[in-house]
């Protein structure tokens, strides 16, 4: 989940009125409860000015919703990667694949994305365990590589 607080709010009139349509923060904070993706269009010269310069998008839902708006292999997604043993500073990572998951018994997915080096990561940092034993669906390629086949994980 996104918050701000009032005091964060672009206090300049012009750079309220650049933003347009947008309501501009210099300052955001999320939530640790699922992943939240940066998105960076590709600049191009004949680009409108209908989209900033990145997105900061709160879950893997609204990535999809977001993605199928934009023109294919026209923007990268990244994923900020929380400290971990022997890291101690949190680190972008760009996404190259966001996949789904059907849950035991339930109607719902899980989600998990791979990064450029090949890990896959869950969504949802409440989601400590490895992928069950459904398989794992590509749901949005960021990458060059074509995946046609259900992905299979090693344990």
């Amino acid at each position: 989940m996104l918050f701000t607080d009032a005091n964060w709010a672009e206090s300049s009139a012009v750079g309220r009125a650049i933003a347009k349509p947008f309501q501009p923060w210099r300052c955001v904070g999320w939530t640790d409860d699922t992943i939240c993706f940066w998105v960076f269009p590709e600049s191009v010269s004949d680009r409108t000015g209908a989209l900033p310069d990145g997105l900061l998008v709160v879950d893997p839902a609204a990535l999809l919703d977001t993605a199928s708006q934009l023109t294919p292999d026209s923007f990268s997604v990244y994923v900020m990667e929380a400290p971990a043993e022997g890291r101690p500073a949190a680190r972008m990572q760009r996404v190259t694949g966001l996949l789904t998951q059907q849950r035991i018994n339930a109607s719902m997915c899980d989600y998990w994305y791979r990064t450029q080096e090949g890990d896959l990561h869950p969504c949802s940092r409440l989601q400590h365990h490895l992928p069950n034993d459904a398989p794992l669906r590509l749901a949005l390629s960021l990458d060059a590589q074509d995946y046609d086949d259900p992905i299979v994980v090693a344990r």
